[in-house]
C-alpha cells in the first residue's frame, strides 16, 4: 500500500515538473524572440550633429518611444503574469509537496526565494523605467536637445537594468529545471 502512494506522488511530482519545464520553455522562446527588453550603446557626450539631428527629428523620436513605451509596457505585463505564474503554480506548489513527502527541499526552497526577489527588484525596475520614459517623452526635444539627450541616456541606463533583471530570471528559471530534472532523475 506505502508503494503504491509512493508511486502515486512520484507520478504527480513528475507531472507537476514537466509543466513546470513546458511554462519555463515558453518563457524562454518569448525572450528569444525578442518581445523582452534590449539595449542601445550609450555614448558618453553630446555632439553638435546629434543635436541638430534630435532637434529636427524630434517628433519622429518622440513617436518612437511613444511605440517603445506601449510595447514595453506589454510585455511588462505578460512577463510579469509568466513569473508569477512559475512562482505560484510550479515552484511553490512543488516545493510544498517536496516538504509534504520529506524530500531534500534546501536548493529548491533558497531558489524560490531567490527567485521571489527576483521578480520584485524586476517590478521595480521596470516601474523606474517606465517613470524616465514618460518623463522622457514628455520632455520638448526641440527647445532642450541637451536635456532630452541626457534623460535618454538614464533611461536607457535604467532599460538595461531591466534586462539585467530579465536575465536574472531566466538563469533562476533554469536552475529550477535543473533541479527539477536531477530529482526526477533521483525518483
Amino acid at each position: 500500500m506505502e508503494s503504491v502512494r509512493k508511486r502515486a506522488i512520484i507520478i504527480y511530482m513528475k507531472r507537476k515538473l514537466e509543466r513546470f519545464a513546458g511554462c519555463l520553455l515558453a518563457v524562454i522562446d518569448m525572450l528569444v524572440l525578442g518581445v523582452a527588453t534590449s539595449t542601445v550603446a550609450l555614448a558618453e557626450e553630446i555632439s553638435e550633429s546629434k543635436k541638430t539631428a534630435i532637434m529636427e527629428k524630434c517628433d519622429s523620436i518622440k513617436a518612437s518611444l511613444v511605440t517603445l513605451q506601449h510595447n514595453d509596457s506589454r510585455a511588462r505585463v505578460y512577463l510579469g503574469r509568466q513569473y508569477e505564474t512559475i512562482i505560484s503554480n510550479y515552484i511553490k506548489p512543488l516545493n510544498v509537496s517536496l516538504v509534504e513527502n520529506n524530500l531534500s527541499t534546501t536548493a529548491f526552497i533558497n531558489n524560490q526565494n531567490n527567485y521571489v526577489a527576483a521578480r520584485q527588484n524586476f517590478v521595480i525596475d521596470f516601474i523606474e523605467y517606465q517613470k524616465g520614459l514618460e518623463e522622457l517623452v514628455a520632455m520638448d526635444c526641440k527647445a532642450r536637445p541637451n536635456e532630452f539627450y541626457d534623460k535618454l541616456v538614464i533611461v536607457r541606463a535604467k532599460r538595461k537594468i531591466v534586462a539585467d533583471d530579465e536575465a536574472r530570471l531566466m538563469k533562476l528559471s533554469n536552475e529550477q529545471i535543473e533541479l527539477a530534472t536531477g530529482l526526477m532523475e533521483k525518483l
